[in-house]
């Protein structure tokens, strides 16, 4: 049954995310040397200040990721969900300690130990290259969080951040037709930028049209192509 598990693990994360845009030798090393873990709701898998350990991949569940780069925080800046990658910066530069990262709900999440991942270097030079497309696309992640809190109507900028914590902010995911996010009112209120009886409000619209679904601490996002178009046309 274990061995089933890990090898369900390494076939999802094989297809979803980062690995699925590498060549399918590279996955199949970098898995292989991988442990499946869990955590459960409220457990910190990385802590601020934390020494590097590797790279983490979300199998099942779903992690908050709560920042604090300066004298603030941590608050809630994104939210990871199955298939997401992170851990890559560390890599690179220990100092770049800002981040906690919690489970959200239990989860399954696979790791890379430092010292596995600098065994798959030294067979597979090549390896640095992946660990750039990685972090080359949590840049454009980054970028695009940017220009979103840059929208002026609040009731977009909901929109905007409820996609993208959900990750269908550019496509829908066929996988997952109605993603569910674990975000509160709260936080949706940091995250925008706005007070919190303002959130209440747009979630309220957004609910009322049929956009949304919400229950305690959670979000299901009901039409996303709905929600994105209403974004696209009015920024034309």
């Amino acid at each position: 049954m274990a061995n089933t598990k890990i090898d369900e693990a390494r076939a999802f994360l094989k297809r979803r995310g980062w690995l699925s845009g590498t060549p399918s030798r590279f996955a199949d090393a970098l898995l292989s040397r991988c442990q499946l873990r869990s955590a459960e709701r409220g457990v910190a898998v990385y802590r601020i200040g934390a020494p590097c350990d590797g790279l983490y991949g979300v199998v099942l569940g779903g992690f908050a990721f709560e920042i604090a780069p300066y004298e603030r925080g941590p608050n809630l800046a994104h939210f990871f969900r199955p298939g997401f990658w992170f851990g890559e910066a560390e890599i690179f530069d220990a100092r770049l300690q800002i981040a906690t990262i919690v489970a959200t709900r239990d989860s399954t999440f696979v790791h890379l130990s430092l010292s596995e991942l600098r065994g798959l270097i030294a067979e597979e030079p090549e390896t640095w290259r992946w660990i750039g497309l990685l972090c080359g696309q949590h840049l454009i992640l980054t970028l695009g969080v940017v220009d979103d809190q840059m929208l002026r109507d609040p009731g977009e900028r909901i929109t905007a951040i409820l996609l993208r914590l959900a990750d269908v902010r550019q496509a829908d995911d066929p996988e997952d037709p109605h993603p569910e996010i674990d975000v509160t009112q709260s936080d949706l209120a940091q995250l925008a930028n706005l007070s919190r009886a303002a959130v209440v409000s747009k979630l309220q619209a957004l609910e009322h049209e049929g956009l949304i679904a919400r229950s305690y601490g959670r979000v299901t996002l009901l039409d996303t192509g709905a929600m994105r178009s209403r974004i696209a046309i009015s920024g034309e």
